[in-house]
């Protein structure tokens, strides 16, 4: 990611409230609190006009022009990256009088490092607590280019505000890692009419001139870098589209008065309820979503509405049960919630930061004047994922599991790559790499991967280990994760074959390496590694932690530093450093030969989770083969072992890709027909995206989860680089227990399409691949054939015949 060339803001400054403002509200002006402040300005226009406007704030803005909601920013960045988006505007102007309101959230980031306080996301990240700033740069042209209207901050008249009607608060069940902070709105309180009206409520000032914009290319003084060193966003703006919700479902709560609107089509819907209510209704939005909520409402002085998120319906006899997750009947809405006191006046309440939920559930209690609320509706907001790759089959899971797991991703892919959207919202490096993947396997842009790349590598700590996730207002520490980013870049480097990206982060390879070597004990193996010390969601591992880490080295934790060296040695050949390479492999054997030497059990037949130590995995095993301490036979057969034995502790979806991997290595994918009905089982909880873990979900929408992406393209129709860029490329379906497939695959040399039935007695695949790409079709050992030039294939087999030999 390189810095502006052209400052876009560059003339700009970054106004900021005067003193007047914060003593109007009774705020001290040098106050480290978190609250909004609002930016308004009017501007008139009395012919058409066009407007591209650059805009940024510290910390965090949404902006309206004439009441409508335009979008959000900044782009989420560090201390010496603070982003700004440019948005072409134009559509949005009208003749006559034109609003501009920007409400600006105001966050101090030193207040997260206190770890018992979440009144904030842990994701945001400043440089200073430097209070509310906005920088807003563009002109409103006519047709013949000339200056209408000039709306840079620093020349226009903008007017600021205090806000007293918004409070955060967060409780340890819902919110205490929760990326959206739960609002209590006083609404009696707010600026009336604010983002749309000429004349609106509220004691309103001169925003104060401060300091200039300085871009990263920008001069400065003494080169002193600047508080806030802007650069242009360098990934599109989130998508935000009106959706409506579904359906009302049905309350089984005695004691409440369920109320339910007219219509959920009609936009003018409305239903009124009376004083001295208690009344509830639950809405579903037909699948699970991010966005901003709307809710219009009118009269209700003395109301109280609580506005609670959830992703699912919870049984009210187990919370933790994993089941149909719109079971009303049986269920009941658990989540995070925003309170609202409505002011008694036609108004409209929006949530500053986007909400993700499926249901909602709206419980008013009135007061003595009535409340009118008008159906509420969203806009569904998230990263423009256009995803190019398909598959289809007549099977009746195959389609459903690929949407329900596109539409994982899709909704964890915002600013960043997400773990979740519902909970932290941040970028965790073993989730990123994943939610990578699977965006290459699905044809989409590549954008954020490139972010998160550079982003991680910006998470390096002195000690020459990286934070496990970042951006990241608290440091946190997983060592794993850190080798995850070694494959991370590797994977860049196979899907694009651009050297000089993961050139440029190799000094991160060799720092998280040198970190591990240090870390190298008396048993010539990796140990005491400190921090946490995660593998995977494991119930017979604390904290997600192998066991045999307490007591001594853990083999997980080797193989997979072992796994990492050589990737690394293949990243070092590729980039012209072939003699890091050989260090990088050496240093590999040595320490799979300690595994080999301290970690083999004869008598199961499998690898220890530590020299001494009797606790068997699934994990060992798979980093056994991926790292090549044991292949062909003895792969299979660790392999197998780890599958089949009861006692070995099981990969859950976090590790499951990893899983499939060393079956696909060892010549065992046909395994993956049983592993995979874990997920095939989750359709019929009506889920509308996969779950964190299986069984007992904290989140259900955890990209890691959403690995049909990659095992549909990649191993069942079978489609595999085999030269960086996609250069060259292998056709290898696997059928497992499916009869027929077909679908795209789009790689960066194009799409390559695929369609194979298996009956019985025969086998057929054709398909075509971009012109000039070779390629071989295999299947099994009855079909090899090598195309040189790309183009359009067609091989058949009949199974019961000798000759090995397919037709064109």
């Amino acid at each position: 990611m390189q810095p502006d060339t052209a400052n876009k803001l560059r003339g700009a400054y970054w106004l900021k409230p005067p003193r007047v403002a914060y003593e109007a509200k009774g705020i001290a002006p040098d106050a480290k609190e978190n609250r909004f402040y609002y930016y308004r300005l009017a501007v008139r226009l009395d012919e058409p006009s066009s407007l591209r406007l650059s805009i940024s704030a510290n910390t965090r803005y949404r902006l309206w022009i004439n009441g409508q909601p335009i979008g959000s920013g900044p782009l989420k960045g560090d201390r010496w990256r603070h982003y700004y988006e440019t948005l072409d505007v134009s559509s949005s102007l009208r003749a006559g009088t034109n609003i501009f309101a920007v409400q600006v959230w105001s966050l101090n980031t030193y207040m997260v490092n206190d770890s018992t306080s979440s009144d904030q996301p842990l994701y945001s990240m400043t440089s200073l607590p430097i209070g509310p700033r906005l920088a807003v740069a563009g002109t409103c042209l006519n047709e013949a280019g000339e200056t209408l209207a000039d709306l840079t901050t620093g020349k226009a008249d903008w007017q600021v505000m205090a806000d007293d009607a918004v409070s955060f608060y967060s409780d340890d069940s819902y919110t205490i890692f929760m990326g959206a902070i739960a609002e209590r709105v006083m609404a009696m309180q707010l600026p009336e009419g604010w983002k749309h009206a000429e004349e609106p409520g509220g004691t309103w000032f001169a925003a104060e001139k401060g300091d200039p914009c300085l871009g990263r290319s920008d001069p400065y003084p003494y080169y002193i870098v600047p508080q806030l060193p802007l650069l242009e966003r360098p990934v599109p703006l989130l998508y935000e589209e009106n959706r409506p919700f579904v359906r009302e479902m049905p309350i089984r709560q005695d004691d409440l008065q369920p109320f339910c609107f007219p219509s959920l089509s009609a936009a003018d819907d409305e239903v009124q309820i009376p004083p001295h209510t208690h009344a509830v209704v639950e809405l579903d939005a037909g699948e699970l979503t991010t966005g901003y909520l709307f809710y219009p409402l009118n009269l209700g002085e003395g109301s109280r509405i609580v506005f609670r998120y959830a992703e699912r319906y919870f049984q009210r006899d187990d919370i933790k049960a994993n089941a149909v997750r719109d079971d009303a009947a049986n269920g009941v809405i658990l989540g995070m919630e925003d309170v609202y006191d409505p002011s008694g006046r036609a108004e409209i309440y929006e949530p500053f930061w986007l909400r993700t939920f499926r249901f909602i559930r709206i419980e008013v209690r009135t007061g003595a004047q009535p409340l009118r609320l008008r159906r509420p509706w969203y806009r569904e907001s998230a990263y423009p994922l256009e995803a190019k790759s398909v598959v289809a089959s007549p099977e009746s899971w195959v389609e459903p599991l690929w949407k329900v797991s596109l539409r994982t991703l899709q909704m964890c892919m915002h600013e960043t790559y997400e773990d979740c959207p519902y909970y932290e919202q941040m970028q965790f490096i073993m989730d990123t790499r994943l939610q990578a993947l699977f965006t290459y396997s699905v044809g989409g842009d590549i954008g954020l991967v490139r972010k998160a790349l550079e982003e991680f590598h910006n998470a390096l700590l002195p000690e020459g280990i990286t934070q496990n996730r970042y951006p990241s207002a608290m440091v946190q520490i997983i060592p794993s994760f850190s080798l995850h980013y070694i494959d991370m870049l590797y994977d860049y480097y196979w899907q694009t074959g651009d050297a000089d990206t993961v050139r440029r982060y190799r000094p991160t390879v060799d720092a998280i390496l040198d970190w591990f070597d240090r870390k190298i004990g008396d048993s010539g193996l990796v140990e005491q590694i400190g921090y946490w010390e995660y593998i995977d969601w494991v119930a017979e591992w604390e904290g997600g932690m192998p066991t045999a880490g307490k007591e001594g080295p853990s083999a997980i934790h080797n193989l997979m530093y072992a796994s990492a060296l050589r990737t690394a040695a293949k990243i070092s050949a590729a980039t012209g450093r072939s003699q890091v390479g050989e260090e990088y492999e050496e240093r590999a054997k040595r320490l799979m030969s300690r595994i080999e030497r301290l970690c083999w059990s004869e008598e199961r037949g499998m690898y220890r989770e530590g020299p001494a130590f009797e606790q068997y995995s699934q994990h060992a095993q798979v980093w056994a083969v991926l790292s090549g301490l044991c292949d062909g036979d003895r792969a299979k057969q660790v392999l197998n072992r780890a599958l089949d034995d009861p006692k070995a502790l099981q990969c859950s979806f976090s590790m499951a890709f990893y899983l499939f991997r060393a079956l696909e290595k060892a010549g065992l994918y046909e395994r993956t027909a049983e592993l995979l009905q874990s997920w095939v089982g989750l359709l019929s909880l009506h889920l509308t995206t996969l779950p964190e873990t299986p069984t007992e979900p904290r989140s259900d929408c955890h990209a890691w989860s959403a690995l049909p992406l990659y095992e549909f393209t990649h191993c069942m129709l079978g489609v595999q680089n085999t030269r960086p860029g996609w250069q060259a490329l292998r056709i290898e379906p696997h059928t497992l227990d499916v009869r027929e497939m077909s679908g795209e695959l789009s790689t960066p040399s194009g799409i390559v399409s695929i369609a194979w039935l298996r009956t019985d007695t025969s086998f057929e695949v054709s398909g075509k691949v971009p012109d000039g790409i070779p390629f071989h079709v295999r299947w099994g050992d009855k079909i090899d054939r090598y195309y040189p030039n790309g183009g359009a294939f067609r091989e058949s087999i009949q199974l019961n015949a000798k000759s090995m030999e397919g037709r064109k």
